[in-house]
Parts: C-alpha cells; sequence; structure tokens
C-alpha cells in the first residue's frame, strides 16, 4: 500500500479520477442495452423466479460492466502510471473471474470446480507478488497492528479471491439485490481508503463504483438484466482486488458481512457453496404467493438463507425485501468505517476523543435505520457481536497469549511460534460458537413464524 499523503495530488489527479468515474459510467450505461440485446439473441437468459408472470431476462450481464471496468482501468493505467503493475493485475484478475463465471453461466460447473478455477483468478496476484511485480503486505488487525504473516499470507491470497467471489455470488438472487449490495460495500471502501490513507484503496474504488452504478440502474426491481456467474465472481475479485492492494482486510470483512452471514447460514444447512437455483432443488427457503408477495418457509429441510430470516416475521414484496438487504449493507458500511478508525486509534493514529465524537454522530443514522427497519436488528445484533468478540480476541493475544513463554517449533528451517498456534486455535473456537449462536437465533425466528 502507497500511502494516499505521499503523492501530493492536486487538482490535476482529482480530475483524472473523475474523467475515470464518468468514463466508467458512460460507456457501460450505453453498453449495457447492447449486451441485453446480445444475451436475449443468444438466447441466453433467465427467468425471474421470484414473479408469478416469470418474465424473461438477459444473463451474463456482467459483461457489460466488466467492459466498462477494464476501458476506464486502462485509463487509470495511463492517468496514474506509478501503478501500472497493480491496475495491470486487477485486470488481469477480474478478467479471470468473468470468464469462468461465463463457462458457469453456460454449463453450470459444479460448485467445487467453480471454487477451484476462482483460485486461479487469485493465483495471478500470488505470482505477481512472488515476483516482486506487486507487493502485497501482510494485514493492519485493530490493537494488533500489522500481523507477522508476511511469509504466509500471500498463499492466502488465491484462497481469498475464490472465498470472496463465491460469497457474493451466494447471496444473488433477487432483482438488484447483489449488485446493490456490493455496490454499497465499495462506496464504504472508498470513504475507509481515504481514512486510511491507502491511495490503492481509493484509485481501485473509482472505476469499481462507476460500472456498478449504472448496472444496478438495469438490475433493479423490475430487472432487465441479471449479472450472471459472470457478474457475481467478477464483483467478489474487484472487492478482493480493493483489500489486498489497498490494505483494508478489516474494512472489507466489515463491508460484505451481510455476504458473510448469508454464506454460512447456506453452509451451515446445505453442507456447501450453493447458488440459489441448486437451493432451489426441494431445499426452497421461500415460497412465492399469488400477489408476488414472498414468504418464508417453514420447512425444516428448507435452506438457511438471510432471505429467510428476514422473511421469517412476515411475507414482504421483492423490492420491500430488497430494500432490507441494502439497510443491513449500508450499518455494514458504517463498520467498515468504525474499523478503520479503531485501527487508527489502537496504533495512535488517531486520538480518543476524535474517535468516539465521530463513533456518536455515525451511530445516529444506525439507530434511525433500525428503528425504522426492524426486521433487521436480530442480525445487525449478531454482527455486533462478532465484532465485539473480534476486538476482545484480539486485545487477549496481544497482551497475554503472545506473551506466553511457548517454545517455537522446528520444522527445519521454518520456525512456527507456539503462540500463534494457540491464538489460532482459541479464534477458531469463538468462531465455532458465534457460528452456533447465530443457527439458534435463526432456528427461534423460523419457529416463532410457524407458532404465529
Amino acid at each position: 500500500m502507497i500511502p494516499l499523503s505521499d503523492l501530493n495530488w492536486g487538482f490535476l489527479e482529482i480530475l483524472f479520477l473523475i474523467i475515470v468515474f464518468l468514463v466508467g459510467l458512460l460507456i457501460t450505461y450505453y453498453l449495457l442495452p447492447y449486451i441485453i440485446k446480445l444475451m436475449k439473441k443468444k438466447n441466453y437468459v433467465g427467468y425471474d423466479i421470484h414473479k408469478n408472470s416469470r418474465p424473461e431476462v438477459a444473463e451474463s450481464g456482467g459483461l457489460g460492466f466488466v467492459l466498462g471496468f477494464v476501458i476506464a482501468s486502462i485509463l487509470l493505467m495511463i492517468f496514474f502510471i506509478d501503478f501500472f503493475n497493480e491496475i495491470l493485475i486487477f485486470i488481469l484478475t477480474v478478467l479471470s473471474a468473468a470468464l469462468i463465471g461465463f463457462v458457469d453461466d453456460r454449463i453450470k460447473l459444479k460448485s467445487r470446480y467453480k471454487i477451484i478455477l476462482s483460485i486461479f483468478s487469485g493465483t495471478i496476484i500470488f505470482i505477481a507478488n512472488l515476483f516482486n511485480v506487486v507487493d502485497i503486505s501482510s494485514p493492519t488487525i485493530p490493537i494488533l497492528d500489522r500481523t507477522r504473516l508476511t511469509f504466509i499470507y500471500p498463499f492466502l491470497v488465491p484462497i481469498l479471491v475464490a472465498i470472496f467471489g463465491n460469497t457474493v455470488n451466494m447471496l444473488e438472487g433477487y432483482n438488484g439485490e447483489g449488485s446493490g449490495t456490493c455496490l454499497i460495500a465499495v462506496c464504504s471502501l472508498l470513504i475507509c481508503g481515504i481514512i486510511w490513507d491507502s491511495a490503492q484503496g481509493v484509485i481501485f474504488s473509482i472505476p469499481v463504483i462507476a460500472v456498478l452504478i449504472p448496472f444496478f440502474l438495469k438490475n433493479k426491481f423490475p430487472a432487465k438484466v441479471f449479472p450472471g456467474d459472470l457478474g457475481t465472481l467478477s464483483m467478489g475479485a474487484m472487492i478482493a482486488c480493493i483489500m489486498l492492494f489497498g490494505s483494508l482486510e478489516v474494512a472489507t470483512f466489515c463491508a460484505l458481512l451481510i455476504h458473510v452471514f448469508n454464506s454460512f447460514y447456506v453452509l451451515y444447512s446445505v453442507k456447501g457453496f450453493l447458488e440459489s437455483d441448486q437451493i432451489r432443488e426441494g431445499k426452497d427457503d421461500i415460497i412465492l404467493l399469488e400477489n408476488d408477495t414472498i414468504k418464508a418457509s417453514d420447512q425444516k429441510d428448507a435452506a438457511l438463507t438471510l432471505p429467510r430470516l428476514i422473511l421469517a416475521k412476515g411475507p414482504l414484496t421483492e423490492p420491500a425485501l430488497v430494500n432490507n438487504f441494502f439497510i443491513i449493507s449500508i450499518i455494514c458500511g458504517v463498520f467498515a468505517i468504525l474499523s478503520v478508525l479503531f485501527t487508527q486509534l489502537t496504533t495512535g493514529l488517531l486520538s480518543i476523543g476524535i474517535f468516539f465524537v465521530v463513533f456518536a454522530f455515525l451511530m445516529i443514522p444506525v439507530v434511525y435505520l433500525l428503528i425504522k427497519y426492524p426486521r433487521i436488528r436480530g442480525t445487525i445484533t449478531l454482527m455486533v457481536i462478532l465484532l465485539i468478540a473480534g476486538i476482545i480476541f484480539f486485545y487477549l493475544a496481544e497482551f497475554i497469549l503472545m506473551h506466553l513463554p511457548l517454545a517455537d517449533i522446528k520444522l527445519g528451517a521454518i520456525s512456527i511460534p507456539v503462540n500463534l498456534i494457540l491464538i489460532l486455535i482459541i479464534g477458531l473456537a469463538g468462531l465455532m460458537g458465534w457460528y452456533y449462536v447465530t443457527i439458534k437465533y435463526f432456528w427461534y425466528q423460523i419457529n416463532s413464524m410457524k407458532k404465529e
């Protein structure tokens, strides 16, 4: 990560970013109608299953914003030549994810094969880092500061890219749901990049926001186009690259908490990475009513999903359901911003007074949204529990566990600190405990619905 403050940017650089933004937005906006016509001509279509009329909608529409992203990013390379390598790898990673998604749209790969191929997208970053074409730094975490994962972290990069792509893919299914939540997440990461003083976090977010805006306008209710796996895997790869190059790991995790929650629920109930169409095969999480409203399934074998949890308190129209997703995403964005500020606080870059002033200011809209949208309160509460538990865990790791007099494990030339192994074990145990609580809460809501 290059500090934004070290670049001495002026009016010209800001103008360049505005041009990149406008080019990405306009190209995507004017390309999409042609992409929609092309997909329908090729019979690459899907059916909007959350409407009784089941209208035919163009699939693989993510091609429109991927092309817009590539053109805008090439322009970014020209304007910001110092970031040529990073932007090139960014483009190649997204294109590889798009290619895998397009193949999956056409022949429907099994989930395990798609995950393996998605790892290939992240391998591009791994190889580039291995040969010093780019520099992927160890993540900075609140309280722990810069972690000592210099050797291990690059090997995790391909897995992270695959996880991000498939996690975004699992929350897609309703008009505007995937594109809208990802757009909100990237907007919050842009703010986080500015606060974190991350040049890559800022310039990488600009073209992504630019191309997602026009796509969302075509994808929102009533949808004219679906992203397809081409689009969802690309969005996941874009967010992963912003995280890796911009050193925004914790912020990205917070911004995508809504996707993480949904993935946990689905993985628990169907025992694997499945998409919305696969989940519907005998495990429908929702039921479409005659008036086009949607209610949660009360069947025990139905898939556990975030939409089902929100609908447990009664049926909603599709736009109303998706609005709940957007509100959760906005609050997750607030969590992302607070995570960056908290990291600065614990590393001595921010005073405690300023932190609490900003915290109080950001809590005002959060409280308002929780009052207006009562269905999301339980989910947000679980998220807050997870984040607070994470802070406590990091505190224990830094000030207690790391100082235990434990010897290292010697494996030839490699020395593995037992303290880190202990931290990992405790962390995994904590995640399992939190996971158990979320599942119990899920079934509590479902059983309450059945009683009513």
